[in-house]
């Protein structure tokens, strides 16, 4: 039987195809670009339709994206091919995951939050990897799921023991979709094995 997860994921790519198609990579991303590997392994999680993962792999990173939508993956290989670019997709819950020791350079998590990612991501950078993430924050007891939300200051709880390159936490504007909420993000180093 399909995730309810991943069927509604699916259903919403299917619709929104073209909005989806026509996102830019992600601007924190492309404003520290300079700090990442010439090569190396990224992971980009929740990677939708592929644009923050092929940007990467356009950098020259082994690019491996994971989402639980299969048709967001279809969009983001189909792109690939067009670009000429290489990048190993992977349709897999977040919910329950699982990351290999000390692998990836580069870790990206945008707009997605699941908490038992975070112990998960951080085995899975490599010493002096970077880590970058922006999600949603909750700024009254009000909103709704409050699962989905980070708590103000949580993000830089979970990589205090991180050299933080940038932080931020800001308002966003609200919409018909989406009442009163903030933003947190990100891009931390993982410290190097040499450093005490």
């Amino acid at each position: 039987m399909p995730h309810p997860e991943a069927e509604r994921w699916n259903e919403k790519y299917q619709q929104e195809s073209e909005f989806w198609l026509q996102l830019e990579p992600r601007q924190l991303l492309t404003s520290f670009i300079h700090h990442i590997p010439k090569r190396g392994r990224a992971l980009d999680a929740a990677c939708g339709v592929g644009i923050n993962a092929l940007y990467l792999a356009k950098h020259g990173l082994n690019v491996f994206g994971i989402d639980i939508s299969e048709y967001a993956l279809r969009l983001a290989n189909r792109r690939a091919k067009k670009m000429a670019l290489s990048i190993e997709l992977v349709v897999a819950d977040l919910s329950h995951p699982w990351l290999p020791r000390e692998f990836f350079d580069v870790i990206t998590n945008f707009h997605f939050l699941e908490r038992t990612t975070i112990p998960v991501y951080r085995q899975a950078l490599t010493p002096g990897g970077l880590f970058f993430f922006d999600t949603f924050t909750r700024v009254s007891d009000t909103i709704n799921p409050p699962e989905y939300y980070l708590s103000p200051g949580e993000l830089m709880d979970w990589f205090h023991d991180y050299e933080i390159l940038h932080y931020a936490e800001k308002p966003v504007v609200s919409s018909k979709t989406h009442g009163e909420r903030g933003a947190a993000q990100i891009v931390a180093r993982k410290p190097s094995l040499n450093q005490t």
